[in-house]
């Protein structure tokens, strides 16, 4: 849980939704970051929940502000192109790219109003369609708001060439593993080779996905991410 100030704590950190004012403020003053999970409820294949992305998005947000403080929003469901209009996959729900950018801006904004000065949206759903129209939410509110860096990233900008990106594959899925353990079933997987078009998978195989694999992924990530968060901590001159 996100720590309490009624112990007398100065909290660095905490899950936005969780905190009392007094704790909000006092991240506001150590260091005035936002973090907001994007994702998307989506086919997954037979093996994964369709939350997966919010589930991922979530969990690097939370490790990423642990370590370099701010606050994290609950997840965002709300995927721009999914695999549903893609390859006809059910259990989706698809946005509109106009959507999806009407309530960037708006979170964006409010979340200047409030005193953050640094917001990422952080999407664990990255088709480009769905990275076009948060930066276009995220440039609206921008423009009002110089004093303000609003951001959009992914995971995909940090594994480099250390891990994969992929759809329901052993990356997304060792994540999954990771964050929410006992969440995937792999024997729910046909036996046979997996295919987009008949599974809707894309990727290394995610059998051999693992919680461990997801927990190397998530280092590699946050080695990068927070030495970006840092270089943009310094370049906005807010550390207390």
């Amino acid at each position: 849980m996100s720590p309490s100030p009624e112990k007398g704590e100065s909290p660095r950190w905490g899950r936005y939704g969780e905190l009392r004012p007094k704790a909000i403020e006092a991240i506001l003053d150590s260091c005035p970051v936002a973090l907001v999970p994007w994702g998307a409820l989506e086919w997954h294949s037979l093996h994964a929940p369709i939350g997966l992305d919010s589930v991922k998005a979530q969990g690097i947000c939370e490790a990423l502000a642990a370590r370099c403080g701010g606050v994290v929003l609950p997840a965002i469901p709300m995927g721009v192109n999914t695999i549903k209009p893609f390859k006809g996959f059910p259990h989706c729900i698809d946005f509109p790219a106009t959507v999806a950018s009407r309530v960037a801006e708006v979170i964006c904004r409010q979340l200047v109003d409030e005193g953050f000065r640094i917001i990422i949206l952080f999407t664990g759903h990255y088709p480009p369609e769905q990275i076009e129209a948060l930066a276009n939410g995220a440039r609206a509110a921008a423009v009002d708001h110089l004093e303000a860096a609003i951001e959009v990233w992914s995971d995909l900008d940090f594994l480099g060439s250390d891990f994969k990106a992929d759809h329901a594959g052993a990356t997304e899925t060792s994540f999954q593993m990771h964050f929410a353990p006992g969440s995937v079933d792999l024997s729910a997987l046909p036996d046979r080779e997996l295919s987009l078009d008949e599974d809707g998978l894309t990727g290394e195989d995610p059998r051999r996905a693992s919680g461990e694999r997801g927990r190397q992924q998530l280092e590699c990530v946050l080695e990068r991410a927070s030495a970006r968060m840092e270089a943009l901590i310094r370049k906005m001159d807010i550390r207390a």
